[in-house]
């Protein structure tokens, strides 16, 4: 009986010192390469950005209302202020503003728009440049 115990203790044992080794025959890189492979990978999810917009119809040409948006994200502390045309658009950390301004008869329409990762900060912003049109 105690041989019995004996052989199938040692079958066990060699059994179980093999599945650690599944690639017998891969060299210590390989064997590497094969661990790497195996890593778990946490993937966090990113939050859709906020957007906020809005509009208003102003006394005033589009080109002066383009001028008046450099103004207004400029005191708001934008960076990287572009106008193009009757386009302005800017950077506040991390988030992104947008007035463009369509002659409209003897009236301008002004459409505003922010987009960043925080609400709040997004909704703040969005009323802000608004206001000041």
């Amino acid at each position: 009986m105690r041989n019995i115990f004996l052989i199938f203790s040692v079958f066990l044992v060699g059994c179980s010192s093999m599945q650690g080794n599944k690639e017998p025959h891969a060299t210590p890189s390989e064997r590497m390469i094969i661990q790497k492979e195996v890593e778990v990978v946490t993937i966090e999810k990113e939050k859709p950005p906020q957007i906020w917009s809005d509009h208003k119809i102003i006394k005033m040409s589009a080109e002066t209302c383009a001028n008046k948006g450099i103004e207004i994200l400029t005191s708001l502390g934008f960076s990287q202020i572009i106008k193009n045309s009757t386009y302005v658009y800017g950077n506040y950390i991390n988030n992104r503003a947008v007035i463009k301004c369509t002659s409209i008869e003897h009236n301008t329409f002004v459409y505003a728009v922010v987009a960043g990762p925080n609400v709040k900060t997004v909704e703040r912003l969005r009323n802000e440049i608004v206001w000041k049109l």
